[in-house]
């Protein structure tokens, strides 16, 4: 593989995880701090909406597809690097694999494809994978960082994340309009 293919990917991946991680980080703030009162709200479709965005974009970071240039594609690539920075930097890389095949389960039964089997409970679906939020959080940062480390080697400066708007006015919209109620901090 060439180094522009490398160069492509690795901006391709980044972007991809640095939009799964502004999700996750939206959905857990609005999720934290209300109680939605109707399933067909705008502000339930939106939590939904930025959920499955960032499933979205964590099934094609982690991709093993052997003609796919996705997170695995850049490991394999720089697997020498990648695996001295994981070392250094007590990364559980098993737990990355492991987000792998659940995130494959819900893709392939009831995220991108509605399974013959999985179509009558899609909820047991995401009960097999079980896919816990701490476990996305911890993946997405890891992913991140190694792909944030080897970015400022190719590029020579480091991918800055933007920093989410405060999403206190849709939440305080969310509850002025009925759609959901305050939690307690």
């Amino acid at each position: 593989m060439s180094n522009v293919t490398y160069q492509s990917a690795l901006k391709r991946n980044i972007n991809e995880v640095a939009v799964a991680k502004l999700e996750f980080d939206a959905h857990r703030e609005i999720a934290n701090k209300v109680l939605l009162n109707f399933y067909d709200s705008f502000f339930s479709l939106s939590l939904d909406a930025l959920f499955n965005d960032m499933v979205a974009h964590m099934i094609k970071l982690l991709d093993r597809n052997a003609q796919s240039t996705s997170f695995w594609y850049i490991f394999r690539y720089k697997s020498k690097g990648v695996k001295e920075y994981i070392k250094d930097n007590n990364i559980d890389f098993m737990a990355i694999y492991d987000l792998a095949d659940k995130l494959k389960l819900v893709r392939d039964k009831t995220l991108f494809h509605i399974d013959k089997k999985g179509v009558k409970d899609p909820q047991a679906i995401w009960s097999e994978a079980d896919i816990t939020y701490g476990e996305i959080e911890e993946n997405i940062d890891s992913i991140f960082n190694i792909l944030n480390y080897l970015y400022e080697k190719e590029f020579e400066y480091k991918f800055e994340i933007p920093k989410i708007d405060n999403l206190q006015y849709i939440i305080k919209a969310s509850i002025e309009a009925g759609y959901a109620e305050g939690k307690e901090s």
